[in-house]
Parts: structure tokens; sequence; C-alpha cells
């Protein structure tokens, strides 16, 4: 219990860290991999050979690191720089999700979907 609850501590940290504007000019890598880092650790808490095996809790944190990510990409008040980082750091929680869908009908239409608003945020973003 103490691990999860140091997992779940260093997560929230991180992603306040990331949210919370202003970002500090030159730290933008420490706190983009830093939250994507700690999202993904929290997630592997909750993967398939584990004791604690829940894997609607993985897709959930998976799909939370994604979406801040893309989020802090369309929000043009964050640095060229903050963006492109969380745009080059998308492919993590991405692979980790396909990971967790596996071959299931499922899975892949939720993968087909967050691609398709890859290609749509990558043609609008300037990045």
């Amino acid at each position: 219990m103490e691990k999860q609850a140091q997992l779940y501590s260093q997560f929230f940290k991180a992603e306040d860290r990331f949210i919370s504007p202003p970002i500090i000019p030159g730290f933008e890598p420490d706190i983009v991999i830093d939250f994507v880092q700690s999202g993904l650790n929290l997630a592997a808490y909750y993967c398939r050979h584990t004791p604690s095996y829940n894997p609607l809790l993985q897709e959930l944190l998976l799909r939370r690191v994604f979406f801040n990510l893309v989020e802090a990409i369309r929000h043009t008040g964050h640095s060229r720089i903050f963006r492109r980082i969380c745009a080059d750091h998308l492919h993590c929680p991405l692979l980790a999700l396909k990971k967790c869908y596996g071959n299931s009908a499922y899975g892949q239409k939720q993968l087909q979907s967050l691609q398709r608003g890859l290609l749509q945020i990558h043609y609008h973003s300037g990045l």
C-alpha cells in the first residue's frame, strides 16, 4: 500500500507542475518527462502481471496522461518549446495504450480514434 501511495503522490505532484502555469523557461523537458514517466509508472502498477491488476485504472491513467499532453499542445498560451516537447512525448502513453488494449476489437477502435485525433492535432498545431 505504501508503494501505491508513493506512486500516486509522485503522479499528482508531477501533474500539478505540468498543468499549473507559469512554466519556467529551461525546465520544460524536466516537467514534461516527469509527468509522463510518473503517469506510466502509476499505470504499470495496474498492468496485467501484477497483483493489483486493474485494466480500467490502467487505461484511465494512460488516457489521462495522453489527453493532458494533447491539451498542452493545443493551449496557445504555452511556449512553442513546451508544446513541441509535449508533442515529442505523445508516443509514450500511446504505445502503452496500444499494449494495454492488445488485439481486442474495442482496443483497435480506441487506438484508431486516438491516432486520427493526433493527425488533426499535428495538422492544426503548426508544430
